[in-house]
């Protein structure tokens, strides 16, 4: 699951999947600012057919955290 959400978030941002690494958070790049965040997260609940708890939104802000959620929302 891990590959798709990077392959994904990748394709959002439009960059190359090397640059998308566990450690890349928001900001450090700059096609991932707030606008970008979002679409992110909203491809990932359309295209793996989740939906990110309101409170934990603000807490996604790295490939890390990201991938950790989407894990855990799928059970993975």
């Amino acid at each position: 699951m891990e590959n798709k959400v990077k392959a994904i978030i990748a394709r959002v941002l439009n960059v190359d999947l090397e640059v998308i690494t566990d450690g890349l958070c928001s900001g450090d790049i700059p096609e991932w600012d707030s606008v970008g965040n979002l679409a992110i997260i909203s491809t990932l609940e359309q295209e793996l057919e989740i939906e990110f708890p309101l409170e934990d939104l603000f807490d996604l802000t790295s490939v890390q955290s990201i991938v950790d959620e989407v894990n855990q929302l799928m059970h993975v």
